[in-house]
């Protein structure tokens, strides 16, 4: 009897050992299970992150980029700038595990692409602007090319102009043929040319001839008469109707001048001047000027 009592006291025993070693072998295995699953999930959430801080880094190069190009092409970089600033505080939230970042790059990336757009229209836009200011500018230079062409073209014409009537001018000038110069004494005696051998010469005379010009007006001329002596000095007196005359651009003076009308027949002229003191000895030149031109010169001597 006794050893029936401890055979069932055993077999109770090893059914309940039995029934503790199930129980916690599976408690260990969902213990186990429960750890698998989580560092599944751990290294998922690592990757995901890792995936997102990579595209977020993409992003935000490519954002940098976008906003240098349209600064280039003088767009408006608010909006860009913008959202770098809210791409930054994403990855700055994004570091610490506080969001899943999933739907925000996609609107970073749907952003990027509406930009992209934007910025081909303007780079076309800016393409045309330039090469409608190469087309300004090469018109432009063209117009300015013309213009010098036409202002050199017209400086020209002056010039050449000028230069006619210059030439007109110069040979419609009067001319002084056959001057010959004749010293009167007190007492009306007269000797002509180069060597005068008078003790007083008081008067001088000079007769030529104004030859024929077609080119030349028929009109009243002045002739002026410079009689200079042996210093090189012009003689000079306002009583005996010296003054002064344009020629060259400067004023010259002249011993007399006398108002003639100007047939353009070869016409005689003669001039005569009366000094009221007698010429000293030596070599005197005269000269005969009208309308700026010298038209003729001879001289005389006094011994």
């Amino acid at each position: 009897m006794e050893n029936r009592n401890n055979n069932t006291g055993m077999l109770i025993g090893l059914i309940l050992m039995t029934v503790l070693a199930a129980v916690f072998g599976y408690l260990y295995y969902q213990e186990r299970a429960i750890t698998n699953k989580q560092e599944t999930d751990l290294e998922a959430r690592v990757s995901e992150l890792a995936a997102s801080e990579i595209k977020l880094d993409s992003i935000s190069k490519q954002l940098d980029a976008r906003i240098l190009e349209v600064q280039g092409l003088g767009g408006d970089i608010a909006e860009l700038q913008k959202m770098k600033e809210s791409l930054e505080s994403d990855r700055i939230a994004l570091r610490k595990g506080n969001v899943t970042m999933g739907k925000k790059i996609k609107e970073y990336e749907d952003f990027l692409t509406k930009k992209d757009e934007e910025i081909a229209t303007l780079r076309e836009e800016n393409q045309q602007l330039l090469s409608q200011n190469e087309t300004l500018v090469q018109t432009n230079t063209e117009l300015q090319t013309s213009k010098q062409a036409v202002t050199d073209s017209l400086a020209g014409v002056v010039t050449k102009n000028t230069e006619l009537e210059s030439k007109v001018t110069m040979a419609a000038a009067l001319r002084a043929r056959n001057v010959k110069v004749y010293a009167i004494s007190s007492k009306g005696k007269v000797r002509e040319g180069e060597e005068v051998k008078a003790k007083r010469v008081d008067k001088v005379r000079v007769d030529f001839i104004l030859e024929k010009n077609p080119l030349t007006l028929t009109d009243n001329k002045t002739v002026y008469l410079r009689i200079i002596d042996p210093s090189g000095a012009t003689i000079s007196d306002a009583a005996t109707g010296s003054g002064e005359f344009d020629y060259n651009g400067q004023k010259q003076g002249y011993t007399i001048s006398q108002d003639i009308v100007y047939g353009n027949n070869n016409q005689d002229v003669s001039i005569l001047y009366d000094r009221a003191t007698p010429f000293s000895k030596g070599k005197y030149v005269i000269q005969l000027y009208s309308e700026g031109f010298s038209i003729g010169e001879g001289s005389f001597s006094v011994k």
